[in-house]
């Protein structure tokens, strides 16, 4: 069984996401991907559950089948709840990667790249959101899906807070 555990946040995590970025583009992207760290590893000061997230933008989201990161040791999950998506995860007992596919400017990369840019740029926001997964990690350590029920609100909140500050940024 799993264990949810937040922890402060770690500078090796962005040694972790440029490995297996490198790896990823070597083995398993094709022209046109490219390849972001996304969640709370990638927002410096963040406390976070010690998995890296990885964006990955295609032009072709069909050509993502569940055996295409298996080499690498991914599992695939295929869109995992979200639609327009393909899941990955690697690690089983204890998870390091998951990989999310997105098609370009889709609505999910761009709520995904949104939220990250948000969160490292009102560090405010990023603590009120840390607040909120300690607390839900504290009461559901062994059950992911309360986990995340818990952090549903906030998530959806600093979600539409982030689009509207991108918009915002790109119309100045």
């Amino acid at each position: 069984m799993r264990t949810i555990q937040v922890v402060p946040w770690k500078q090796e995590w962005q040694g972790y996401f440029f490995h297996e970025q490198k790896l990823l583009k070597l083995e398993a992207c094709g022209k046109g991907d490219h390849i972001y760290h996304i969640g709370s590893t990638s927002v410096p000061g963040l406390a976070a559950k010690p998995i890296i997230d990885i964006l990955i933008e295609t032009p072709e989201l069909s050509l993502w089948t569940e055996e295409r990161l298996e080499g690498l040791g991914y599992t695939g999950k295929g869109e995992h709840g979200i639609a327009g998506r393909a899941f990955y995860y690697k690690g089983e007992q204890v998870r390091r990667f998951h990989v999310h596919v997105f098609e370009k400017e889709s609505e999910g990369s761009g709520r995904h790249l949104a939220l990250r840019d948000y969160l490292r740029s009102f560090p405010e926001k990023a603590k009120e959101y840390e607040l909120i997964k300690k607390e839900a990690a504290a009461r559901h350590p062994h059950s992911p899906s309360e986990y995340m029920n818990e952090k549903h609100a906030i998530v959806q909140k600093l979600e539409q807070e982030a689009l509207c500050w991108k918009r915002t940024e790109e119309e100045n």
